[in-house]
């Protein structure tokens, strides 16, 4: 008796040695030592003597075991004198964390000992899963679905993780069947007659237990199933547990998975959409099958992104409303944002404002919902990520105060270096008669480049009214230059000056002139590649009136549009008009079988070309940031080196 109470105190002092020795490591500290759940922590890491000792950043991938399930975080740590720290509060039922620091592509891991903590309860007892979870997060080669976070030099043996599963035990043996999985892949895994023999001993005295749970008969299927791969076994289960538990969550997830599978070989839109409701009306998310859901690929996502942009193309707002106003999981919306939101109104525009609106209602109440009832700051970051696309529909809808609360959440995220939501913001502002912020608002834009044509228009207007004429405009508006960005702007420029020989093209105008590139040789010709339905093009059209107006007198500077990779035939009629319908007094060529653009290298759109006096390709840029005044700047500036020869 004495050497068996002997041995007892022995492993303790093993486990609390172990535990606590793994609390504190030399460079990564919690505080409090011994935290509550849902009390805040302050989590330090002392990078001097770390690969990180010189970074200017640093975060952290927090990984938690949490009631026997992996999970996975972001942290921002924030340097105070010569420690990085960071807040953290403790969830329910969480047993271990794990940090994985970075700066850039730099990463701490901790080593042999690693930045790992086991937390305890207060009875003093390590929490439920904890000490498991750091003997699986050492041997993430031996049981299946471990994360890989640790440095590969603490990886342990089979006989140590048996040593904690057996911990895990001691102090919780209501945990048999949860460290089931976890010790009967080790034991495979050392594949002896004595480790096999126990394995199969520790099945048959399980399936000995009466009244037996049907989540322990799944656990014990499991190892059949996956582990021993002894499918008539598992089979033999499966039907077991279907008998006694008709109703229960492994019925239950067969049938989700059929229904999945017919969701997705669907074989019409409205078999689809019929398969995508009767999917979500029988198995409402939950986030305890997520792990079901994650091994079998059924995707919740892919339902409502169905689900939502069939009703919203068929404009059936209750049944948009009925699902999306209790969506699950919280990342499903981000499609449902881009489909249903921004591609019908600002990409294709084939709803109004008005049409729009109710369905934007309806996501934006979800997205408050988890804004307002989650801690955690991830369930802000579409509301947040969508407030310019939410501003933007509801000022074009003239609601500008409600507008104004979305324009201003975004633009504490983006600080003025967003032309099109500074837009929208000014939109706003001008609606609800705010002049002193207008005018700040219209300044600040200004000065960082970051201004719209209407901004530009609005300025101006403003101006005269305040005094009385246009004298002392110009230099009212170079007074607001930023200079900081203006040499940026030169140095991206120069940057960008390439010299290339050029083939010649003979391309018919909207007009039906032939223009030849050879003919303009002398002359600075800005080449724009665009295409009827590429939205990025069309947008950066303002911004490159503003540069044709700026050289409308100069006859060593011309324009061309060339409409290029189109759908359709003749496009003549579509560009006449929609030139004539914007006010765009742009020569447009018509590239109809696309042969320029390709011998030009074009195929990414919009593509702008400038071809200097010498015949050759001295700029090439692809895509559009947004900024009219900016695109416009940069051209001029294109213009203005070439001009001085270079």
């Amino acid at each position: 008796m004495k050497n068996i109470k002997n041995r007892i105190k022995v492993l303790a002092a093993a486990i609390f040695f172990s535990t606590s020795a793994l609390a504190q490591t030399p460079n990564f500290k919690v505080t409090p030592e011994f935290p509550k759940e849902n009390e805040k922590v302050e989590l330090s890491y002392d990078a001097r003597q770390t690969s990180l000792k010189d970074a200017q950043e640093i975060t952290a991938t927090l990984t938690g075991y949490r009631n026997f399930t992996w999970t996975q975080e972001q942290l921002n740590f924030t340097k105070r004198d010569s420690v990085w720290t960071a807040n953290y509060v403790i969830p329910a039922g969480l047993g271990l964390m794990n940090l994985v620091f970075q700066s850039g592509e730099l990463m701490d891991l901790g080593g042999d000992l690693t930045y790992s903590y086991i937390l305890s309860a207060p009875d003093g007892r390590q929490v439920s899963g904890g000490m498991l979870g750091w003997g699986l997060l050492r041997t993430p080669h031996l049981v299946k679905g471990v994360p890989y976070v640790v440095d590969s030099a603490s990886y342990k043996t089979d006989e140590i993780l048996m040593m904690w599963v057996k911990y895990e035990l001691q102090y919780h043996p209501e945990n048999r069947f949860k460290v089931l999985y976890a010790a009967a892949s080790a034991l495979k895994h050392m594949n002896t007659e004595t480790s096999l023999g126990k394995l199969n001993n520790e099945l048959n005295t399980l399936m000995q237990i009466p009244d037996l749970k049907e989540e322990d008969l799944l656990e014990i299927q499991k190892v059949y199933k996956e582990i021993l791969n002894d499918q008539a076994k598992a089979k033999e289960l499966e039907s077991m547990i279907t008998t006694r538990f008709p109703n229960g969550q492994y019925v239950k997830d067969q049938q989700r998975l059929a229904d999945f599978k017919k969701f997705t070989e669907a074989s019409t839109d409205e078999t689809r959409l019929a398969l995508a409701k009767s999917f979500l009306d029988k198995h409402p998310y939950n986030e305890a099958e997520t792990a079901f859901n994650d091994a079998n690929r059924i995707n919740y996502i892919t339902v409502y992104w169905s689900l939502s942009v069939y009703t919203s193309m068929a404009k059936d707002l209750a049944a948009y409303t009925k699902y999306i106003s209790t969506l699950a999981p919280y990342e499903a919306m981000s499609n449902v944002i881009y489909r249903t939101l921004y591609v019908p109104y600002l990409s294709q525009k084939s709803m109004n404002a008005q049409e729009i609106l109710p369905y934007a209602r309806v996501v934006m109440d979800r997205l408050k919902y988890y804004r307002d009832n989650y801690q955690d700051d991830k369930y802000a970051t579409m509301y947040y990520g969508s407030a310019d696309l939410f501003a933007k529909i509801l000022v074009d809808n003239g609601l500008f105060d409600e507008a104004f609360e979305y324009a201003a959440a975004a633009q504490g995220i983006q600080k003025y270096e967003r032309a099109d939501l500074n837009d929208t913001y000014v939109r706003a502002l001008e609606g609800q008669k705010k002049s002193k912020e207008l005018r700040q608002a219209l300044e600040t834009s200004y000065r960082l480049n970051q201004s719209s044509t209407y901004m530009l228009d609005l300025m101006k207007a403003l101006y005269i009214a305040d005094k009385g004429s246009e004298k002392g405009y110009d230099a009212y508006m170079a007074s607001l230059k930023d200079a900081s960005k203006g040499e940026e702007l030169k140095a991206k420029v120069n940057k960008l000056l390439i010299s290339k020989e050029v083939p010649n093209f003979q391309l018919k105008d909207q007009y039906g002139k032939t223009v030849s590139l050879a003919d303009q040789k002398g002359k600075i010709v800005v080449l724009d590649f665009w295409a009827s339905w590429c939205a990025p093009c069309k947008a950066a059209f303002p911004g490159m009136k503003l540069a044709v107006d700026h050289f409308k007198n100069d006859d060593n500077v011309v324009f061309f549009f060339v409409d290029t990779q189109e759908k359709k035939g003749d496009m003549t009629e579509y560009v006449k008009n929609y030139m004539e319908e914007n006010n765009y007094p742009f020569t447009v060529l018509l590239d109809g079988d696309s042969k320029a653009s390709k011998n030009f290298g074009v195929s990414a759109i919009p593509h702008k070309i400038v071809v200097g006096p010498n015949g050759k390709m001295r700029f090439s840029e692809v895509g559009y940031m947004g900024s009219a005044s900016e695109l416009s700047d940069e051209i001029i500036e294109m213009v203005r080196v070439l001009k001085e020869g270079k």
